[in-house]
């Protein structure tokens, strides 16, 4: 799959995005979906660890937007940026971390209390595990699916298409 089905694969997991509605994507990576979501009228707000990520998108034609001034970009651990918010600060979440391995605080319990925190009543979530029918993934998914859940999040649930887990506010 290329990027761009990837992300609209993704927005489309998330549910619609509205004009106005507030998104926040974790881990910005080449800013697709951050501008995708924007395009669709989304009031964007990304957290992005890594610097260099975003001296790759002023190289990229397709993360152009991000620098135009519309799209709030935030940098640190997103562990230690998403508790900063107030409550129901987001209609829509799009959390793209980077592997367990690399990054095991992103798909914490206690990650996932503060996402549902900031998410707002009605709102839905989108979590990137890659392929969940391959074994590693697979058991990934286990693992975040029961975490959101004790987390309070309802309609959790593994999108194949997507490659990644739907959940709503609850």
């Amino acid at each position: 799959v290329d990027p761009m089905e990837d992300t609209a694969r993704k927005l489309a997991s998330v549910g619609p995005i509205r004009a106005g509605a507030r998104v926040l994507d974790i881990c910005t990576g080449l800013a697709y979906t951050a501008v995708a979501a924007h395009n669709k009228g989304g009031r964007v707000t990304t957290i992005e660890l890594d610097r260099a990520m975003t001296e790759m998108c002023r190289m990229n034609p397709h993360s152009r937007e991000l620098f135009g001034g519309q799209i709030r970009q935030l940098y640190g651990n997103a562990a230690d940026v998403v508790p900063t918010f107030p409550d129901a600060s987001f209609d829509r979440i799009i959390h793209d971390p980077p592997t367990f391995a690399l990054a095991g605080e992103l798909f914490s319990g206690e990650f996932y209390g503060h996402l549902r925190r900031i998410l707002a009543p009605k709102g839905r979530l989108y979590h990137y595990i890659g392929d969940p029918a391959s074994k590693s993934a697979g058991n990934v998914a286990k693992g975040v699916v029961t975490r959101l859940k004790q987390a309070g999040f309802g309609g959790v649930a593994i999108d194949y298409n997507a490659h990644g887990i739907i959940a709503a506010h609850g």
